[in-house]
């Protein structure tokens, strides 16, 4: 009978706006409720996340005593609030936080049990035993706030100077607690375990450290429960270092940035995942710089933007994970200007990139495909001083988002558009004088655009609705106190029924955290025989 319900109910979303559309009727939204629970006075909530199985939210907030930040746990659709953490020592706080994929647990860090040492710790998600992940740091030691969740949630992933004070090395350990085991080689005198990442499948940590030349920052990987470190580049030349890597969805490679061959000429390179064979991805330009990539979905190809033909024009390629032709993507641009920013589509069909590719000064959306061939031009034309800002691919691939000043000069607005190029849609309604968009996100689902702006009163920050393909704006949060605002941290559950988000809503300058349906149509009598 749930899983009737919860066909039905998404049936009901996508049918009431395709009614919305047609017949015009604007909707009521259904009223926000609060998640947190009565705050201290001056308590706010500082910070929150979805679980990934949108079944709850926890949150930061010093809401029991002002200025003690503790971690609470609540279901998404509101009801009893859970503390997770532990009893604070004195001066006391939780810092941040991550939940497992599976969503059964929450990873903190906080000085929890002895103000300013900073630890780590693990809790169910509804609350229970909290066990402390590290072991007993040493007498100025800390664990940093760089840790991760291993994919198939089983173990934890930290930074921490644990063993000696200012030197950080890398552990692992079960998710639930156990035995904490280092992941990299003893450091030489002045080393550090600078930044990692977990594969995808888990199997391995790749991290970047100067673990054999105090200074010079090299690439490795081991299996995330310990083992066989093995370095992954080659040889640098004096002044090389690793810059920054990727590990492929795969998890067969690790693509990587760096001054290797060349002191100050950076490069891109491709690596089995276990180390092997080392492949330039990049085609040969003196004094040229890979600047940014990325990894398609699929495994199959890396885009890229450096000035590999101009020197000091960065343009958009596109190459083979395992190495082979390159293949520009872009056309030719106007006299000395260069690719902006890029999205590769969650299909690994298409690029999307921002350029001044035509015209001189004028930043432009075009869409092409990830082999290469022809670039189409996404947006209409620009009004004098317009220009595209930021894009987003819908997750289903079949559409982008866009904002531009593309209609008023200066004043941002939100655009939608086949990926493959069509009609645009713009999203938003008109906005009052000095408003504007100022962002927005896609539903998981494909199905509607969430976007932030002061559209009906300027300076005051809200929340709306609509959907990807144009139609009935619809407001998520209820009337905002004078002064009050909605912060631009909102989110969408991945279940794409419910929105999250922080605002001074009820009470000036006191951030509380509420939620919405996405789809809050009212539900008819009709409706409710059906659903039961």
């Amino acid at each position: 009978m749930k899983a009737r319900k919860e066909i039905f109910t998404a049936f009901l979303c996508v049918t009431v706006v395709f009614g919305l559309m047609v017949f015009s009727v604007v909707p009521v939204h259904s009223a926000a409720y609060k998640l947190n629970d009565t705050l201290v006075s001056s308590g706010d909530v500082l910070s929150y996340a979805i679980s990934p199985d949108s079944s709850r939210v926890v949150y930061r907030a010093d809401q029991k005593t002002d200025g003690v930040v503790e971690l609470y746990s609540v279901p998404l659709t509101g009801g009893t609030v859970i503390k997770l953490n532990d009893t604070f020592a004195s001066g006391g706080d939780v810092f941040n936080y991550a939940i497992s994929p599976d969503s059964s647990r929450v990873v903190y860090r906080a000085d929890q049990e002895t103000d300013e040492v900073y630890e780590l710790y693990s809790v169910p998600i509804t609350g229970g035993t909290v066990t402390r992940l590290n072991t007993t740091l040493v007498a100025g030691g800390d664990v940093s706030d760089d840790y991760a969740i291993s994919p198939d949630s089983s173990r934890v992933v930290y930074s921490a100077d644990q063993d000696t004070d200012e030197v950080f090395e890398l552990y692992s350990v079960p998710l639930i607690g156990g035995s904490v085991t280092k992941l990299n080689d003893t450091l030489v005198t002045g080393g550090n375990v600078i930044s990692f990442a977990i594969s995808p499948d888990s199997s391995r940590v790749v991290y970047r450290s100067d673990q054999d030349t105090d200074g010079v920052v090299e690439l490795y990987s081991v299996p995330l429960t310990g083992g066989t470190i093995t370095k992954l580049n080659d040889t640098l030349v004096t002044g090389g270092n690793v810059i920054s890597f990727a590990i492929s969805p795969d998890s067969s490679r690790v693509v990587y940035r760096s001054d290797q061959d060349t002191d100050g000429v950076v490069e891109l390179y491709s690596v089995p995942l276990t180390g092997g064979t080392i492949t330039k991805l990049n085609a040969v330009e003196i004094n040229g710089d890979v600047l940014s990539y990325a990894i398609s979905r699929d495994s199959s190809r890396v885009v890229y933007i450096a000035d590999q033909d101009t020197n000091g024009v960065f343009e958009l390629y596109s190459v083979p994970l395992t190495g082979g032709s390159v293949t520009k993507l872009n056309t030719t641009l106007v006299a000395g200007r260069s690719v902006g920013t890029f999205s590769i589509s969650p299909d690994s069909s298409r690029v999307v990139y921002i350029a001044d590719q035509d015209t001189d000064g004028v930043v432009e959306l075009y869409s092409v495909p990830l082999t290469g061939g022809t670039a189409t031009k996404l947006n209409t034309a620009l009004v004098a001083g317009g220009n595209v800002i930021s894009i987003s691919i819908s997750p289903d691939s079949s559409r982008v988002v866009y904002r531009a000043d593309q209609a008023t000069d200066a004043v941002n607005e939100l655009y939608s558009v086949p990926l493959t190029g069509g009609s645009v849609t713009k999203l938003n309604t008109t906005p009052v004088a000095n408003g504007y968009v100022w962002s927005f996100a896609v539903s998981p689902d494909s199905n509607r655009v969430i976007y932030y702006g002061d559209m009906e009163t300027d300076a005051a920050w809200e929340l709306y609705t609509v959907p990807i393909t144009g139609g009935s704006v619809i407001k998520l949060n209820t009337t905002l106190v004078t002064g009050g605002s909605v912060s631009d941290d909102y989110a969408v559950s991945q279940d794409s029924r419910r929105v999250i988000y922080r605002a001074d809503q009820d009470t000036d300058e006191v951030r509380e955290l509420y939620g919405n349906t996405i789809c809050p149509a009212p539900i008819t009598p009709v409706m409710m025989l059906l659903l039961n």
